[in-house]
C-alpha cells in the first residue's frame, strides 16, 4: 500500500499531536494544512505502523512481576498495575484505587481492620466504593493524630468516613502520633481511649498501610539514582529508608529501636507482626528503597504498586525476572 502523504510529514504531525500535546487546530495553523487534512495524516501514521497505541489498562496485573514479587518475599498475594505515568501523585491515586478493589477480595465481613495516615491510604479510602458487600467491620487507626491540617492525615475522619462505606464501626484515638517524651506517651497509654485501642491492635484481622519515606529521605536526594543509594543503604543499618505507621526501618527491613520508636503512639512492631493479613499499598520511584525496606520486615502480606515502581525493586535486588 502505498502512503497519500509523506512519511516525513506523518512522523512531524504525530510527533506535534501525541508527543507535543498540540490540538489538530493549532498543527493545522503552524504547518498551513487544513485540519481535515491532519485528521487523515494521524489515521494514516496509524495504518502505516508510525503510530502505535498502547493502552495500560490498570484493572489488569502483571502477572509476571507479581508472580515474582510472590516468590521472592513469599507474599500471599500481589497486584502489580501497569501504568505509564510518571507522576507521583497520579500514580499513587492509580494505585490506591485499584489497591481498594483488590483488598475489597481479601477483607472479610464481621472483622476489624487498621488503617494507617498518609496520602496513600487517604486515596484508597476515597476510592473505597459505598457499594461494597461487606459489613460489620470494625476500623481502627493504627496512629495517633497530628497537627498537620491536610485531610490524609486527619486520621479520625477517615475511619469515620470508612468505617460509613463498610457498614461497620469507627473507633477514634485522641492522642498525638508522636509524644513529647516517654512519659507522656506513659500518661496518654493509662487513658481508657488508649487501652481500648490497644485492645482492638491486639486483635486484628487486617490492616491497610503504605512504605512511607521520612521527611529526610526526601530531602537529601536520595530518590535521584536508588541504583547508586542501595549499597549505601545496605552497609549503614542506621539509614532510614521507609516506615509503616511511623515506625522506621532500614532497607534491611529491620525496625529501629530508638527515643523516636519508643515515643510512637501506634501499633507496636509486635501486634504488627500478629495481624493474618497487612496489605501494603505503595507506587512511584520515591518508593523503590521504602518498598524494598517494607518486603524485608516480613510484616507485609499483600502488595499493591505499579509495574515501573516492581520491575525498579526487582531489578535492584538482582531478580531475573526483572
Amino acid at each position: 500500500m502505498k502512503a497519500r502523504y509523506d512519511i516525513h510529514l506523518m512522523v512531524q504531525v504525530s510527533k506535534m499531536y501525541y508527543i507535543d500535546g498540540f490540538t489538530q487546530e493549532k498543527i493545522s495553523k503552524q504547518l498551513g494544512i487544513s485540519r481535515s487534512a491532519i485528521s487523515m495524516i494521524l489515521s494514516e501514521a496509524r495504518e502505516f505502523g508510525i503510530v502505535q497505541i498502547s493502552i495500560k489498562d490498570p484493572k489488569n496485573n502483571v502477572e509476571e512481576v507479581s508472580a515474582a514479587f510472590i516468590e521472592r518475599f513469599g507474599l500471599k498475594g500481589c497486584l502489580v498495575i501497569p501504568t505509564g505515568i510518571d507522576s507521583q501523585r497520579l500514580i499513587t491515586k492509580v494505585v490506591a484505587s485499584q489497591g481498594a478493589y483488590f483488598a475489597e477480595k481479601v477483607l472479610k465481613s464481621h472483622s476489624t481492620v487498621g488503617i494507617a495516615w498518609g496520602s496513600t491510604c487517604y486515596e484508597f479510602m476515597m476510592s473505597f466504593g459505598n457499594d461494597s458487600k461487606l459489613n460489620d467491620i470494625n476500623v481502627v487507626p493504627m496512629i495517633g493524630g497530628t497537627s498537620r491540617i491536610s485531610s490524609e492525615y486527619q486520621l479520625n475522619e477517615m475511619v469515620r468516613m470508612f468505617a460509613e462505606k463498610l457498614q461497620g464501626s469507627p473507633s477514634f484515638i485522641y492522642a498525638p502520633a508522636i509524644a513529647e517524651s516517654i512519659s507522656d506517651k506513659e500518661l496518654y497509654m493509662q487513658s481508657m481511649s488508649m487501652k481500648s485501642i490497644v485492645d482492638k491492635w491486639n486483635m486484628m484481622d487486617a490492616a491497610i498501610v503504605s512504605a512511607g519515606a521520612p521527611p529526610e529521605f526526601y530531602s537529601n536526594k536520595m530518590i535521584d539514582d536508588p541504583e547508586q543509594m542501595k549499597p549505601v543503604y545496605e552497609t549503614n543499618e542506621d539509614k532510614v529508608v521507609g516506615d509503616i505507621c511511623a515506625r522506621r526501618f532500614n532497607i534491611q527491613g529491620k525496625f529501629l529501636q530508638n527515643d523516636y520508636s519508643a515515643r510512637i503512639m501506634g501499633i507496636s512492631e509486635e501486634d504488627l507482626r500478629r495481624i493474618e493479613k497487612v496489605i501494603c499499598i505503595a507506587a512511584g520511584r520515591q518508593k523503590i528503597l521504602s518498598i524494598i525496606g517494607a518486603m524485608r520486615t516480613k510484616v507485609i502480606d499483600y502488595l499493591v504498586t505499579d509495574e515501573s515502581t516492581g520491575r525498579s525493586v526487582l531489578s535492584l535486588l538482582g531478580d531475573s525476572k526483572s
